[in-house]
């Protein structure tokens, strides 16, 4: 069979097997082994030792486990709670103050989780009947905190660029590097989007009571001291190059649980229930990567990058059209698959491309990001969706899809500037 072929019945088998319900691991896995068949026989499957020990044995990989637990350890401790108490105590004399605060507080805690399920569920835990309670609307108050979860995609340490950087071949310290100001801009720009919304329609976020004093904002800054000084340490030590992200991930662990003994809530059955959760969390992730490293080979063997970038120069349009249809994949594959999956599978295909139009694929692995992000928010498989309707079984799944819909738009703009300003990206790696 030629080559175009043999994608093509993957892809096919790939589609039936996560149509009949098999995880996409062995989806992946199964459609990668029959196209290395078609393509060179049985004894073709020689290589898959090496191909794993070479793919599995990276030594940066150690920081996804550590990383997974550091935010695994800060989601069953009380600080989603207290940061979002302090985002409320400075912000609640805004219009959609309420809705701003989970904002802030989902930001600040993605730099503690990289998972975004984890965010969204543990800020809404608390923000949700907050803003229920004053008469907030009800798809403003799931939609905001689902949109607001998304950032610990790319907020660093996110496990979203641990990923990008081993399947791209780039620096995990650079890509973390690279998303602290992009981060900066997509938190402003919705609570910007958050504050005119609420601006215009003031009936869907009532004003909250008189402003609290400087002594109680002050004391609620000083009670979440600890954990914003870990972020610090660990995105410091990084970019100033005392340590690489791995041991950053360690320091990153050890003092999760440093902080949580401080709040004296890491119990026994609490330190079991985060060792089991990292270890379910890790190997999901480590399945999918194994496949990925299979179908990554694959394609390579069958030079579908190669057709692919080819195929561009064929119809000579120009690189920022090229780019909208590249974020347009990535949208439309992510309604569907999960965001390990999509920077696994999407990569291997994508990048060659990218590059070969002359992007930095340091800033393209912030922009495939955020348009991952888009894709934890967007029906039906928006898994964040999910995530805020199980937490508040009281909003209905439409009006939390119609809150969070326009903050797709919201990241389209981050995308937009990043596109006309991508130095924005690349600055602080320049920097390092």
């Amino acid at each position: 069979m030629d080559p175009s072929s043999i994608f093509l019945v993957i892809l096919a088998l790939f589609s039936v097997l996560l149509l009949v319900g098999v995880p996409i691991f062995a989806a992946l896995g199964v459609s990668s082994i029959l196209g290395m068949v078609l393509h060179g026989g049985l004894d073709s499957l020689n290589v898959i030792p090496s191909i794993l020990h070479r793919g599995l044995s990276s030594y940066s990989l150690i920081c996804i486990p550590l990383f997974i637990l550091m935010g695994e350890t800060m989601a069953r401790t009380s600080i989603g709670g207290r940061l979002y108490n302090l985002f409320y105590l400075w912000l609640n004399r805004l219009p959609g103050g309420l809705a701003i605060a989970s904002v802030g507080s989902a930001a600040v805690f993605g730099a503690m989780s990289g998972v975004s399920v984890a965010g969204a569920a543990t800020i809404g835990r608390v923000a949700i009947p907050e803003m229920l309670k004053r008469h907030y609307d009800a798809g403003l108050s799931g939609g905001s905190v689902a949109a607001a979860g998304s950032l610990a995609l790319l907020i660093p340490p996110s496990i979203g660029f641990v990923l990008y950087g081993e399947m791209a071949d780039q620096s995990i310290g650079k890509l973390f590097t690279a998303a602290m100001l992009p981060g900066l801009l997509l938190t402003m720009l919705m609570m910007g989007y958050l504050y005119i919304l609420t601006r215009i329609k003031p009936n869907m976020a009532p004003r909250d009571g008189g402003a609290a004093s400087w002594r109680i904002r002050l004391r609620a800054l000083a009670e979440v001291w600890a954990p914003v000084l870990l972020i610090l340490l660990v995105l410091g030590t990084i970019y100033l190059g005392v340590a690489t992200p791995t041991e950053a991930s360690g320091i990153g662990a050890l003092g999760a649980f440093l902080v949580a003994l401080a709040y004296r809530e890491l119990t026994l059955p609490v330190a079991i229930d985060i060792f089991r959760s990292s270890i379910v969390t890790t190997g999901m992730i480590l399945l999918i990567l194994t496949s990925a490293l299979l179908f990554g080979y694959i394609m390579t063997r069958l030079m579908i990058p190669q057709m692919l970038i080819a195929w561009i120069a064929d119809i000579s349009q120009p690189a920022w059209v090229i780019l909208l249809l590249v974020l347009a994949f990535l949208l439309v594959v992510g309604m569907f698959l999960d965001i390990v999956s999509i920077i696994l599978i999407a990569t291997p295909i994508l990048l060659p491309v990218i590059t070969g139009l002359g992007f930095s694929p340091i800033w393209f692995g912030v922009v495939m990001i955020i348009a991952c992000e888009m894709a934890v928010i967007t029906p039906p498989v928006g898994l964040n969706l999910y995530v805020i309707k199980g937490i508040a079984p009281e909003i209905s799944l439409n009006d939390i899809i119609k809150g969070a819909l326009p903050f797709v738009l919201v990241e389209g703009l981050a995308i937009l500037i990043l596109s006309l300003f991508p130095q924005i990206a690349l600055w602080l790696p320049g920097m390092m």
